[in-house]
């Protein structure tokens, strides 16, 4: 059920951010909307993850490229995430904040990649008997 809403949520997060491959940017009504399906993404990622790995405890019967999939997810989730929480932090000049919204950008568009990879491997795998 997370691996759904993940899934829905990064889609919204990716249509929503499609304006900037082509030199626009984030605001009003897109920017709201992305910023709702981004706390859905930060929640469920960690959840996600962890019934994944608990369910990893019963006989592995996930493929390498299953388990790839999923820890490239993992990767890129989790560098999405942080680029803009770093973003947020009174630390950063603004020449590192754009610097780190533009990483943002591609580790989401990573994730996206990543989140269809489980998916596809996940609902792809042969089934034994």
């Amino acid at each position: 059920m997370s691996l759904l809403v993940l899934v829905i949520a990064t889609g919204a997060l990716v249509a929503t951010a499609l304006p900037t491959l082509w030199g626009g940017h984030l605001g009003g009504a897109m920017l709201r909307f992305h910023m709702m399906a981004s706390g859905a993404v930060v929640v469920l990622l960690p959840v996600y993850a962890i019934a994944r790995l608990l369910m990893r405890r019963q006989p592995a019967t996930e493929s390498a490229m299953e388990m790839g999939a999923f820890q490239t997810l993992l990767i890129f989730g989790i560098a999405t995430i942080a680029t803009m929480f770093v973003c947020m932090l009174p630390v950063a000049s603004t020449d590192t904040m754009h610097e780190l919204v533009e990483l943002h950008g591609w580790a989401g568009f990573a994730m996206a990649a990543a989140i269809a990879a489980v998916v596809y491997t996940t609902f792809t795998r042969e089934k034994t008997a």
